[in-house]
């Protein structure tokens, strides 16, 4: 990536740049399986992880990351169920079902 070269689908997975290859021909299916997947996590957990992934680009250092993980961790701990579902669902060997709210 420093160098600015192309890399072919091949070489960006084996570097670690992609997660996985896809055939053509999969590509939608497989795009709405993860999405259908991100789907059913908690929502405030998702917007936090998408908002702590943008401040862990401006963090300075790992304790400015973490502590921004952290004040979001609180936040939905506080302000939703989610956590506590997540921990019955996890004991229970279900699916969670989140609520999103108090």
């Amino acid at each position: 990536m420093l160098t600015g070269r192309d890399v072919d689908a091949e070489e960006a997975e084996r570097i670690g740049l992609v997660s996985r290859q896809v055939p053509a021909a999969d590509l939608l299916p497989t795009c709405y399986e993860i999405a259908e997947r991100i789907a059913a996590f908690s929502r405030p957990g998702t917007e936090l992880t998408k908002r702590t992934l943008w401040t862990g680009l401006d963090a300075s250092t790992l304790e400015g990351h973490m502590q921004a993980e952290g004040l979001g961790q609180l936040y939905v701990r506080l302000l939703t169920a989610n956590f506590e579902e997540a921990v019955a669902a996890r004991a229970e060997k279900r699916p969670p079902v989140f609520p999103d709210e108090k």
